[in-house]
């Protein structure tokens, strides 16, 4: 598993539903503004966060208007943000 995905957390499907759906959003819309697909939205909202990957969530988050930070499950160095990208 890489670093990435060791730091994200269980919550982070939850936590992207939520927004959102707070901007009323459709899952097909959050999926073509971010450049994939219906199902992996689906997906990651579901919790299957293996399929998350550090640029399509830097999309959600830009879309969505909220910070990359709120999904780790703890500080972020500037060493594990140059190791993901």
């Amino acid at each position: 598993m890489n670093l990435f995905l060791k730091l994200i957390s269980d919550s982070a499907g939850e936590k992207i539903k939520q927004e959102r759906k707070a901007w009323g959003m459709s899952k097909r819309r959050l999926a073509k503004l971010t450049y994939t697909d219906q199902e992996t939205i689906e997906s990651i909202e579901k919790g299957y966060v293996c399929m998350l990957d550090f640029k399509l969530l830097r999309n959600i988050c830009k879309v969505l208007q909220i910070s990359i930070f709120d999904f780790f499950t703890r500080p972020v160095s500037k060493e594990d943000i140059l190791a993901m990208v």
